[in-house]
């Protein structure tokens, strides 16, 4: 069994120009071209940006969504309110807005001979598992296009296993249904159909964990006294897969996938799947931009460690392979 991982730089790389996918670095950027009056229409965010001095046309989501988790978790402990109001649907709003619908839309447009097709239609087989930590539905839309059959029933099924740690845009908190999570299809296949801006307004918010340092979300008593236990149910339950995956694959492929030094839940919990291989070593293989290359690998040496027998550089994830 392999187990493929993808990252922001999966989506990034398979779209360039109009059609971006940004990272995090890329977030305020292309939130300003997407919605030109974001910083009237979501005060609070843009009061967060300012809070931290940071370029309001060009801003990066990871200090941003930190600094909005670290008021709502410390609020105590600062004396002064928090200066900024419905921050929490604002964010997921614009979240929605780069990462919803438009990338529903921009699936069509990924070529059939781009790395990430490439490896999906080619490389990925039906014992294989497929971890995501993207919002966006790509993945899932090009795997659907090409045939191959994902499976995100926790105990699987058949088909590819599939988790999204992080959550995903098509995922659902309903507030007005018992705080029901609506994340999978009754046959198993992951959903497609990313939730719209106007469902933040109506009570349905997408279920997304941003990589930040404390993950409310896998803290179970945390989510019984916000009386929403499925949370941790749900993604507790794609971190296993990914747990389970680490232990078991002959084999790693990172796909545009780094490290942030603010997911530390993700860092250990990788290292605890290694911890279960006992001595048995695994390869290791990586899609990177050069520039980045020799930076991930050293990454990707500190987390597995001596368990990392081979580690393997296949170039950037791009638009048109040769």
């Amino acid at each position: 069994m392999d187990l493929y991982i993808l990252g922001a730089g999966a989506s990034r790389g398979s779209l360039s120009g109009t059609m971006c996918v940004p990272t995090s670095a890329e977030f305020g950027e292309v939130l300003s071209e997407q919605w030109p009056t974001w910083r009237n229409d979501l005060p609070a965010l843009k009061e967060v940006v300012k809070h931290l001095r940071l370029c309001e046309l060009k801003w990066p989501l990871e200090p941003v969504w930190s600094c909005l988790d670290w008021y709502t978790k410390l609020q105590p402990a600062l004396p002064l309110p928090k200066p900024w109001d419905d921050e929490s649907r604002q964010l997921k709003k614009a979240l929605l807005r780069v990462f919803g619908r438009r990338c529903d839309q921009l699936a069509d447009n990924i070529s059939e001979n781009s790395t990430l097709a490439r490896i999906l239609q080619r490389e990925l087989h039906g014992d294989d598992t497929l971890v995501s930590f993207n919002y966006d539905t790509l993945a899932e839309r090009l795997a659907t296009r090409f045939g191959t059959q994902l499976d995100a029933r926790p105990r699987g099924g058949s088909g590819v296993a599939f988790a999204k740690p992080h959550g995903s845009m098509s995922w659902a908190l309903d507030f007005n249904v018992n705080n029901f999570v609506n994340w999978l299809s009754d046959d198993g296949a992951p959903l497609t159909v990313s939730l719209t801006e106007e469902d933040v307004d109506t009570g349905r918010e997408p279920l997304i964990l941003g990589a930040v340092p404390v993950k409310s979300e896998l803290i179970r008593e945390v989510q019984r006294i916000c009386g929403t236990p499925r949370i941790y149910d749900v993604i507790a339950c794609q971190w296993r897969v990914l747990v389970e995956a680490i232990r078991d694959a002959r084999r790693v492929v990172l796909i545009g996938y780094k490290f942030p030094v603010e997911d530390v839940y993700g860092r250990f919990l990788i290292q605890e799947g290694l911890r279960l291989r006992g001595n048995n070593a695994l390869s290791v293989h990586y899609y990177e931009l050069p520039a980045n290359a020799v930076n991930r690998q050293k990454e990707i040496k500190e987390v597995f460690g001596n368990w990392a027998e081979r580690v393997e550089y296949r170039g950037a994830v791009l638009e048109h392979s040769t």
